[in-house]
């Protein structure tokens, strides 16, 4: 099903145990996933959401969901790229059977025809770029709920220029908000709205990352924000690196193929090539230095809490902190 109608699911309050989100918009993976938390667990209801990443073993996952939450009776388990073996007749085996008062969602980059037709449509959900019509109802409702308005043609203006891109469209509306409460013109818009450039690739800035080189990272990463590049984009796609650093880092260590950890990521040959090897370059206090404050970064530049490009540099020079420096947030 897509995106609409999985959301369309939460609100009528009726979730099945097990879901399946698979695709690159991860905006809309972590909308679905916030949706969910709130309505199975209650807006405040924190300990009972767990993130498992790269799991290679299902019995890990049944585990967690077996042992329930601290506080309430209901928990959600959330799977991310799970690399089991057969993986659909465990979840098949497990479906026969699920836990009471628990769901389990499993986030997939690329998830196979077969998973789908086990846990069926209705529980699989496609994240998919929505449609231009989708697209518009999105920024309408985002920019009634910061109070921004848009005059004649100021809001088809505002689609054309953010691109289908939810998370530029936030960062817009969210400085549009604070810039003026007149309605917006097309003008205006063009004033305000920075497309992003197509003509520049932002990979250089993740290879930087890749290679540890930590001046040239943050070069090129202010000459992308010079270019109008939001900081968000530059940091998701900077975080998800870091990310894949660390599956090929575990892949390795748990003498996994190169060969079978690029099927498994959904990768081209020669980037699985550069992460293998990159991979052997970065410590394992490194990779969970930058993870663990993405965390905490990714949740102040969605709030609004300091100023995101202030927030990335400082997240890229993470990588270059001596090792007896000790954290302070």
């Amino acid at each position: 099903m897509t995106i609409e109608e999985a959301m369309a699911v939460i609100e009528r309050g009726r979730l099945e145990p097990v879901y399946v989100l698979t695709g690159p918009n991860r905006y809309w993976a972590q909308a679905w996933l916030n949706a969910a938390r709130r309505e199975f667990l209650g807006e405040n209801d924190k300990t009972s959401f767990v993130r498992l990443d790269g799991v290679t073993d299902f019995k890990a996952v049944q585990l967690e969901l077996a042992a329930g939450g601290f506080f309430a009776s209901r928990k959600i388990v959330v799977v991310e790229n799970g690399r089991w073996s057969k993986k659909e007749e465990a979840l098949g085996q497990y479906l026969s059977s699920p836990v009471a008062d628990t769901l389990l969602v499993l986030v997939e980059d690329k998830a196979s025809p077969s998973l789908e037709k086990l846990v069926g449509s209705h529980r699989f959900v496609e994240l998919k770029p929505l449609s231009p019509v989708s697209y518009r109802r999105f920024v309408e409702a985002a920019a009634e709920e910061r109070g921004v308005r848009f005059q004649k043609d100021g809001l088809e203006e505002f689609c054309r220029l953010t691109a289908s891109n939810e998370y530029q469209a936030i960062h817009e509306l969210e400085k549009m908000a604070l810039t003026s409460s007149e309605a917006w013109t097309p003008e205006l818009v063009r004033e305000q709205v920075l497309t992003l450039p197509t003509d520049e690739p932002l990979w250089d800035v993740t290879d930087a990352l890749l290679k540890k080189d930590v001046g040239r990272t943050i070069r090129l990463a202010q000459h992308h924000l010079g270019r109008g590049v939001p900081p968000l984009v530059l940091f998701i796609m900077m975080a998800r690196q870091v990310i894949q650093i660390d599956r090929a880092r575990r892949a390795e260590k748990a003498h996994v193929p190169l060969t079978t950890f690029q099927k498994e990521e959904g990768l081209r040959d020669f980037v699985a090539k550069k992460l293998w090897s990159a991979a052997r370059q970065w410590s394992e206090e490194e990779v969970s230095r930058l993870l663990d404050w993405a965390s905490r970064i990714d949740v102040a530049m969605k709030t609004g809490y300091g100023e995101a490009d202030v927030w990335l540099i400082l997240w890229i020079a993470l990588l270059s902190r001596p090792r007896t420096a000790k954290r302070s947030l």
